[in-house]
């Protein structure tokens, strides 16, 4: 048997650790992200030591299983929509995740350090009495199921479009920012304490009718469906639905769907290189004038600033 040379042997630990390293960025100091999306390519196990701070993960789909001390956070689509988890890290402690071959996610992760929050004005327990009850509470965490709003915030974070190194360390920084503002606000909803937490006094199966419903309108499936026809295949009538949705998700059914639609037209702009029509066809408009338009007001520039031309 011969023994192999160890500089033309890369280490796949190293490997690993060396591409863990190239998507971690520091948008400021004491503020960190990360985000991923693709597969595990073997079994192993990551582990670091961490320093005291907040972590928020969010999966926007497969799954991820990691540990902070002795709090596990394992996370799952399984066609229930992004989810998400706030982890509060008062000391030094332990961090592992456990990576399964062929294992998909698309996550973001965002690390958040008590100097950071300080300065944002998160050190003034008298303005921020839950942040601050929360921080000392070693291992504390909250789960919740993310809106679509930050869904989409979290997507675009995951695969921001080409620009100049400052603008785009700006853009994720200004999304970032964004979705921590929604983690930050579950810990003043105690409904949001545990996994799996009815919203509005639903019950389970009609929390689990809603998550099954919220993943077929952003599948595109009910895009030309009616009110109506959306109501029956969630099994209940349209006033009930439009309430219960609106209770859990923080918006309209017909507001999603919009949502779904602009997200979809964005990113065959920025990444297909479509024409504006196309896009608006895409997106349910007959009119491009009124599609440029519903556009800029929901991304902030005109959408042929946005088409990447190929």
């Amino acid at each position: 048997m011969h023994s192999a040379d160890p500089a033309s042997s890369p280490d796949p630990d190293q490997a690993d650790l060396r591409a863990h390293v190239s998507r971690l960025r520091e948008l400021r100091p004491g503020l960190h992200l990360h985000s991923e999306d693709g597969c595990d390519l073997r079994d192993q196990t990551a582990c670091a030591e961490i320093d005291a701070g907040l972590r928020l993960v969010v999966l926007l789909e497969g799954r991820i299983d990691v540990s902070y001390g002795l709090t596990r956070v394992a996370l799952s689509h399984a066609g229930a929509g992004a989810s998400a988890a706030l982890v509060s890290v008062a000391e030094r402690e332990r961090f592992e995740r456990r990576a399964r071959s062929g294992v998909y996610s698309r996550r973001v992760s965002l690390g958040l350090t008590p100097a950071w929050l300080a300065q944002a004005g998160g050190g003034d327990g008298a303005a921020w009495p839950d942040l601050q009850r929360f921080m000392h509470e070693h291992l504390a965490t909250r789960h919740w199921q993310l809106s679509p709003r930050a869904a989409v915030i979290a997507e675009q974070i995951v695969h921001p479009p080409g620009l100049t190194p400052l603008l785009q360390h700006m853009y994720l920084e200004s999304h970032a920012l964004e979705l921590l503002g929604e983690a930050l606000a579950t810990l003043g909803d105690s409904e949001a304490a545990a996994p799996g937490a009815s919203a509005a006094g639903l019950l389970p199966r009609e929390h689990q009718r809603l998550r099954e419903l919220h993943a077929f309108l952003a599948s595109g499936q009910a895009d030309a469906l009616s009110m109506d026809a959306i109501a029956r295949q969630a099994g209940v009538n349209a006033s009930t639905l439009q309430r219960q949705f609106r209770s859990v998700y923080g918006t309209t059914v017909f507001e999603f769907l919009r949502e779904c639609r602009l997200q979809r037209a964005r990113q065959a702009l920025e990444r297909d290189g479509i024409t504006v029509g196309q896009a608006a066809l895409l997106a349910g408009y007959t009119s491009a004038a009124n599609f440029a338009t519903a556009y800029r007001r929901r991304f902030g520039l005109a959408p042929k600033l946005a088409r990447v031309r190929v």
